[in-house]
Protein backbone atom coordinates (compact mmCIF):
# COMPACT_ATOMS: atom_id res chain seq x y z
CA UNK A 1 0.00 0.00 0.00
CA UNK A 2 2.01 3.46 -0.91
CA UNK A 3 1.15 5.72 1.51
CA UNK A 4 0.27 9.52 1.19
CA UNK A 5 1.59 12.49 3.56
CA UNK A 6 -0.71 15.11 5.10
CA UNK A 7 1.33 18.06 4.40
CA UNK A 8 -1.01 20.31 7.06
CA UNK A 9 -0.20 21.01 10.41
CA UNK A 10 -4.11 20.74 12.64
CA UNK A 11 -4.66 22.94 14.94
CA UNK A 12 -3.88 22.55 18.57
CA UNK A 13 -6.00 20.32 20.82
CA UNK A 14 -5.10 21.43 24.59
CA UNK A 15 -7.44 20.31 27.03
CA UNK A 16 -9.31 22.79 28.54
CA UNK A 17 -9.45 22.99 32.27
CA UNK A 18 -11.71 21.16 34.47
CA UNK A 19 -12.98 21.97 37.66
CA UNK A 20 -13.46 18.21 38.94
CA UNK A 21 -12.90 16.82 42.44
CA UNK A 22 -10.67 13.37 42.15
CA UNK A 23 -12.35 10.78 43.36
CA UNK A 24 -10.42 7.52 42.60
CA UNK A 25 -6.98 7.47 40.58
CA UNK A 26 -5.27 3.96 39.77
CA UNK A 27 -1.82 5.11 40.95
CA UNK A 28 1.09 2.44 41.69
CA UNK A 29 1.81 4.51 44.88
CA UNK A 30 2.75 1.08 46.65
CA UNK A 31 3.90 -2.43 45.52
CA UNK A 32 6.87 -3.48 44.09
CA UNK A 33 9.15 -1.57 41.72
CA UNK A 34 8.60 -1.55 37.69
CA UNK A 35 11.67 -3.94 35.77
CA UNK A 36 13.10 -1.09 33.11
CA UNK A 37 15.48 -3.68 32.31
CA UNK A 38 14.12 -3.33 28.48
CA UNK A 39 13.49 0.49 28.78
CA UNK A 40 16.97 1.03 29.67
CA UNK A 41 18.36 -1.32 26.89
CA UNK A 42 16.15 0.45 24.25
CA UNK A 43 16.35 4.17 25.73
CA UNK A 44 14.31 5.90 23.43
CA UNK A 45 14.75 9.45 22.61
CA UNK A 46 11.45 9.96 20.56
CA UNK A 47 7.81 8.12 21.27
CA UNK A 48 5.44 7.81 18.06
CA UNK A 49 1.46 7.96 19.59
CA UNK A 50 -1.13 6.76 17.76
CA UNK A 51 -4.86 6.42 17.84
CA UNK A 52 -6.30 4.38 20.66
CA UNK A 53 -8.44 0.98 20.48
CA UNK A 54 -11.45 2.25 22.08
CA UNK A 55 -13.57 -0.43 23.91
CA UNK A 56 -16.10 2.20 25.15
CA UNK A 57 -19.23 3.08 24.05
CA UNK A 58 -18.39 6.34 23.67
CA UNK A 59 -16.88 7.41 19.67
CA UNK A 60 -15.21 10.45 20.74
CA UNK A 61 -13.16 8.27 23.49
CA UNK A 62 -10.10 7.66 21.39
CA UNK A 63 -9.78 11.34 20.25
CA UNK A 64 -9.87 12.84 23.42
CA UNK A 65 -7.40 10.68 25.20
CA UNK A 66 -5.32 10.94 22.18
CA UNK A 67 -5.41 14.79 22.03
CA UNK A 68 -3.70 14.67 25.35
CA UNK A 69 -0.99 12.23 25.50
CA UNK A 70 1.68 14.71 23.88
CA UNK A 71 1.73 16.87 27.56
CA UNK A 72 2.74 14.41 29.89
CA UNK A 73 5.55 13.02 27.68
CA UNK A 74 7.06 16.03 26.32
CA UNK A 75 7.15 16.88 29.88
CA UNK A 76 8.65 13.45 30.68
CA UNK A 77 11.56 14.55 28.51
CA UNK A 78 10.29 13.34 24.79
CA UNK A 79 9.98 14.42 21.71
CA UNK A 80 6.40 13.27 20.83
CA UNK A 81 5.48 12.86 16.69
CA UNK A 82 2.38 15.39 16.32
CA UNK A 83 -0.58 13.52 17.49
CA UNK A 84 -3.44 15.22 15.16
CA UNK A 85 -0.82 15.00 11.95
CA UNK A 86 0.13 11.69 12.35
CA UNK A 87 -3.90 10.54 12.88
CA UNK A 88 -4.37 12.58 9.52
CA UNK A 89 -1.82 10.50 7.98
CA UNK A 90 -3.73 7.63 8.93
CA UNK A 91 -7.09 8.84 7.86
CA UNK A 92 -6.03 9.91 4.22
CA UNK A 93 -4.98 6.28 4.14
CA UNK A 94 -7.97 4.67 4.82
CA UNK A 95 -7.10 3.70 8.56
CA UNK A 96 -9.63 5.14 10.78
CA UNK A 97 -9.61 2.81 13.91
CA UNK A 98 -7.16 2.34 16.45
CA UNK A 99 -7.70 -1.44 16.34
CA UNK A 100 -6.95 -1.04 12.42
CA UNK A 101 -3.13 0.97 13.50
CA UNK A 102 -2.33 -1.74 16.31
CA UNK A 103 -2.10 -4.66 13.68
CA UNK A 104 0.10 -2.81 11.27
CA UNK A 105 3.34 -4.06 11.30
CA UNK A 106 6.09 -2.26 13.59
CA UNK A 107 8.15 -1.85 10.43
CA UNK A 108 6.02 -0.54 8.26
CA UNK A 109 5.65 2.94 11.30
CA UNK A 110 9.26 2.83 12.07
CA UNK A 111 10.25 3.37 7.77
CA UNK A 112 7.36 6.32 7.59
CA UNK A 113 8.18 8.19 11.19
CA UNK A 114 11.57 7.02 12.11
CA UNK A 115 10.47 6.73 16.08
CA UNK A 116 12.40 4.75 18.69
CA UNK A 117 9.25 3.94 20.22
CA UNK A 118 5.68 3.82 19.57
CA UNK A 119 3.03 3.85 22.13
CA UNK A 120 -0.63 2.10 21.83
CA UNK A 121 -3.47 2.83 23.99
CA UNK A 122 -6.58 0.84 24.73
CA UNK A 123 -9.66 2.88 26.35
CA UNK A 124 -11.44 0.32 28.23
CA UNK A 125 -14.16 3.01 29.85
CA UNK A 126 -15.31 6.98 29.02
CA UNK A 127 -17.88 9.25 29.82
CA UNK A 128 -20.89 10.17 32.98
CA UNK A 129 -23.11 8.33 34.20
CA UNK A 130 -26.12 9.72 35.51
CA UNK A 131 -27.90 8.32 38.83
CA UNK A 132 -30.67 9.63 40.68
CA UNK A 133 -28.71 12.15 43.37
CA UNK A 134 -25.10 11.44 41.55
CA UNK A 135 -23.06 12.10 38.27
CA UNK A 136 -20.44 9.69 37.81
CA UNK A 137 -17.38 10.56 35.41
CA UNK A 138 -14.68 7.36 34.89
CA UNK A 139 -12.20 6.96 31.93
CA UNK A 140 -9.81 4.08 31.87
CA UNK A 141 -6.95 3.12 30.23
CA UNK A 142 -4.47 0.75 29.25
CA UNK A 143 -1.19 1.53 27.70
CA UNK A 144 2.28 -0.04 26.24
CA UNK A 145 5.45 1.16 24.82
CA UNK A 146 7.29 -0.54 22.09
CA UNK A 147 10.59 -0.82 21.02
CA UNK A 148 9.76 0.48 16.97
CA UNK A 149 13.18 -1.64 15.73
CA UNK A 150 12.16 -4.78 17.85
CA UNK A 151 8.47 -4.53 18.97
CA UNK A 152 9.56 -5.64 22.56
CA UNK A 153 7.94 -4.22 25.15
CA UNK A 154 9.40 -1.46 27.17
CA UNK A 155 6.94 -0.37 29.69
CA UNK A 156 3.11 -1.07 29.88
CA UNK A 157 0.53 0.17 32.59
CA UNK A 158 -2.98 1.59 33.00
CA UNK A 159 -4.88 4.29 34.72
CA UNK A 160 -8.24 4.79 35.87
CA UNK A 161 -10.03 8.06 37.13
CA UNK A 162 -13.22 8.39 38.67
CA UNK A 163 -14.80 11.89 39.45
CA UNK A 164 -17.90 12.58 41.21
CA UNK A 165 -18.88 16.22 41.99
CA UNK A 166 -21.32 15.04 44.85
CA UNK A 167 -18.84 12.96 46.47
CA UNK A 168 -18.88 15.03 50.20
CA UNK A 169 -22.44 15.97 49.94
CA UNK A 170 -24.54 14.90 53.33
CA UNK A 171 -27.51 17.01 52.10
CA UNK A 172 -30.21 14.88 50.20
CA UNK A 173 -31.69 17.83 48.84
CA UNK A 174 -27.98 19.58 47.55
CA UNK A 175 -27.50 15.98 45.99
CA UNK A 176 -30.14 16.32 44.16
CA UNK A 177 -30.22 19.71 42.88
CA UNK A 178 -26.04 19.13 42.39
CA UNK A 179 -27.14 15.97 40.61
CA UNK A 180 -29.73 17.92 38.38
CA UNK A 181 -27.36 20.66 37.78
CA UNK A 182 -24.25 18.47 36.56
CA UNK A 183 -26.44 16.40 34.30
CA UNK A 184 -27.53 19.88 32.39
CA UNK A 185 -24.06 21.19 32.50
CA UNK A 186 -22.82 17.40 31.32
CA UNK A 187 -25.26 17.36 28.04
CA UNK A 188 -23.51 20.41 27.02
CA UNK A 189 -20.23 19.59 27.61
CA UNK A 190 -17.77 16.67 27.59
CA UNK A 191 -17.12 16.55 31.18
CA UNK A 192 -15.31 13.15 30.72
CA UNK A 193 -12.44 14.92 28.24
CA UNK A 194 -11.12 17.19 31.41
CA UNK A 195 -10.85 13.42 33.57
CA UNK A 196 -8.98 12.07 30.12
CA UNK A 197 -6.80 14.45 30.42
CA UNK A 198 -6.11 13.52 34.22
CA UNK A 199 -6.09 10.25 33.45
CA UNK A 200 -3.27 10.68 30.42
CA UNK A 201 -1.15 12.43 33.25
CA UNK A 202 -1.53 10.22 35.74
CA UNK A 203 -0.75 7.18 33.31
CA UNK A 204 2.04 8.93 31.16
CA UNK A 205 3.86 11.01 33.44
CA UNK A 206 7.40 10.20 34.51
CA UNK A 207 6.62 12.16 37.79
CA UNK A 208 4.44 9.37 38.61
CA UNK A 209 5.68 6.10 40.55
CA UNK A 210 6.01 2.91 37.99
CA UNK A 211 4.92 4.66 35.01
CA UNK A 212 7.81 6.03 31.96
CA UNK A 213 11.40 7.00 32.76
CA UNK A 214 12.34 10.53 32.05
CA UNK A 215 13.68 11.00 28.85
CA UNK A 216 16.76 12.94 27.34
CA UNK A 217 15.25 16.34 27.37
CA UNK A 218 14.41 16.49 30.99
CA UNK A 219 16.95 17.58 33.57
CA UNK A 220 16.12 14.67 35.57
CA UNK A 221 17.17 12.10 32.61
CA UNK A 222 20.13 9.88 33.62
CA UNK A 223 21.77 8.11 30.45
CA UNK A 224 22.35 4.71 31.33
CA UNK A 225 25.60 2.53 29.94
CA UNK A 226 26.18 -1.23 31.87
CA UNK A 227 26.43 -4.09 31.05
CA UNK A 228 23.73 -6.65 32.05
CA UNK A 229 25.37 -10.44 32.02
CA UNK A 230 22.81 -12.61 30.09
CA UNK A 231 23.54 -16.78 29.24
CA UNK A 232 27.01 -15.42 29.95
CA UNK A 233 27.32 -12.72 27.13
CA UNK A 234 28.18 -8.64 28.59
CA UNK A 235 25.05 -7.01 26.68
CA UNK A 236 24.88 -3.18 26.16
CA UNK A 237 21.92 -1.69 28.57
CA UNK A 238 21.09 2.06 29.82
CA UNK A 239 22.46 2.76 33.13
CA UNK A 240 22.58 6.15 35.39
CA UNK A 241 24.92 8.95 34.98
CA UNK A 242 23.73 12.31 35.66
CA UNK A 243 24.12 14.72 32.17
Amino acid sequence: MAWTYVKKWAVSMAAPTAATLLLAACQTSSGPSYDYTEFERSNPRSILVVQPANASVEVKAPFSVLAQTTKPLAESGYYVFPVALVNETFRENGIDAGEEIQQLELSKLKAIYGPDAILFIDVQEYGTKYQVISSVTKVSAKARLLDANTGTVLWQGESTIVVDPNQGNNSLLGAMVSAVVNQIAGKLSDKAYGVAGQMDNNLLSADVRNRVLYGPYHSKYTNRAVSVQASGDSVPVAVAVTE
